[in-house]
């Protein structure tokens, strides 16, 4: 058996094979319909050599080829007809050859079926080269937009999906998968495992190739299969060997889900998006990841009109956060407010989201009202007698991700409070009398938290 590295040797002069064979038959084509009928007598040995000559080389081309294909380099869906017609490309210009060399035994219409046949196999054996080497888009790729547009469907096949639902995403099954499926499946599947790896089933894929795993979850440099698309093209062991190679954005979001742990089950919301991966998501998917406020993803019925009446009656300023949004901004603006007026808060306690009570006579017991509004996310209580009795009620606001104490008499003794409100994000203490030793300890203990301090009396 011959060597697979000197198969291999023989088989690269592939390329610089197979323009001969072309060179010497269109030659032969034009010297037979470029010359006068009866001066074709004296030229017809030079016709019949440029025939003999083109099916020679075609037939050392094709050999070389095939060799080449044998390397493992290549797709056997992708070579499968390049292979063949080089094949018969060779022994059609054979057949032209002795057709041409006997004139006499032929009639001219035949002749001229044989040499089409030549020119249609030359032109689509050259496409199918040219789309191994150079992709599948390599002829309409700079193309007149009409063109273009002409086979925009077929183009369009192999584009990602564009994704909507943030919240029912699932990162591999719709994100990863279909990448790895267009560029990296086609060698690595159920019947076609280069490496022993198959990337076409998830426990096959987890298990890797002949050389271990490809993923080493949370360490995506170290993973073998990014190491392996970031390669130089002109590595060996670059992949994919041939075809369209990952693009930069495909290549980024791989990255991404090694390094949040390469999970196969886990959904986009449940996943960091970093800030930096976000307009990379955006523009291979169409999709806004970024972070959204816990109102944008509530679905209930909008609250009743005649609710709407019996709020602005006892007082407070009520508007929506924007059509479609059922949630609502409510706020008192009178000074003095009731308990019974906030009572009057009850029937739209779902809906409301924003709730300034800034500047009120509100006192710490109140708040035990506004701790069954399940959905809100933003609460103003600034330059109010709000003391450390009344923050142990909002401990119950598991959606609240913005709260202003500016003014406030409340004290370290709330911080452990404070801190234990899963969703906060953003917290006033300016003007309180939280430390700033206060202030340290909290934001160490929740670094997600912006804590605005200012200078705080002791």
């Amino acid at each position: 058996m011959i060597p697979l590295d000197f198969t291999t040797f023989l088989g690269r002069f592939h390329p610089l094979l197979v323009h001969l064979p072309i060179g010497f038959l269109l030659l032969a084509i034009l010297l037979e319909w470029g010359q006068k009928r009866r001066e074709q007598i004296k030229i017809r040995p030079f016709i019949s050599y440029a025939w003999l000559l083109g099916a020679i080389s075609a037939g050392i081309a094709a050999l070389c080829g095939w060799l080449l294909a044998e390397s493992g380099n290549y797709v056997e869906d992708d070579i499968f007809w390049h292979r063949w017609l080089g094949i018969c490309l060779a022994l059609a210009a054979l057949s032209g050859w002795w057709i041409k060399s006997r004139p006499g035994q032929f009639s001219r219409p035949f002749q001229h079926a044989a040499t089409i046949l030549v020119i249609g196999l030359v032109l689509l054996e050259g496409h199918l080269g040219g789309s191994i080497t150079h992709g599948d888009d390599y002829l309409l790729e700079y193309a007149p937009e009409p063109v273009q547009k002409l086979f925009a469907e077929s183009k369009l096949k192999n584009s990602l999906p564009q994704l909507e639902g943030r919240d029912t995403i699932l990162v591999y099954d719709e994100m990863i998968y279909p990448i790895l499926k267009a560029k990296c499946a086609t060698c690595h599947n159920t019947d076609e495992r280069r490496g022993a790896l198959n990337m076409t089933d998830v426990e096959d894929f987890k298990e890797g190739g002949e050389n271990g795993p490809v993923l080493l979850p949370g360490n995506a440099p170290e993973s073998e299969l990014f190491r392996r698309v970031t390669l130089p093209r002109r590595n060996e062991k670059y992949m994919p060997p041939r075809g369209e190679p990952l693009t930069y954005d495909e290549i980024k979001v791989l990255e991404w889900w090694i390094a949040q742990g390469a999970d196969f089950d886990t959904s986009l919301k449940d996943v960091g998006v970093v800030e930096a991966i976000q307009p990379v998501i955006l523009r291979l998917y169409g999709l806004d990841s970024r972070p959204r406020p816990w109102y944008e993803s509530v679905g209930i019925p909008a609250v009743d009109s005649v609710q709407l009446r019996v709020l602005r009656r006892a007082g407070f300023s009520v508007n929506s956060l924007g059509e479609g949004n059922p949630l609502l901004d409510v706020s008192f603006s009178g000074g003095v407010i009731t308990e019974e007026q906030l009572l009057k808060l009850e029937i739209a306690k779902e809906h409301i989201t924003w709730l300034s009570l800034a500047q009120t006579n509100v006192e710490d017991e109140w708040l035990s009202i506004v701790s069954e509004f399940p959905n809100l996310t933003r609460l103003e209580l600034e330059k109010t007698g709000i003391s450390d009795k009344g923050i142990i009620h909002l401990t119950n606001l598991k959606h609240l991700e913005a709260l202003n104490l500016y003014g406030t008499a409340i004290t370290d003794a709330s911080l452990d409070h404070l801190k234990s409100i899963p969703g906060l994000k953003r917290l006033y203490v300016w003007g309180t009398r939280v430390s700033e030793q206060g202030v340290k300890e909290l934001m160490e203990g929740a670094p997600e938290l912006e804590v605005i301090a200012g200078v705080n009396a002791n």
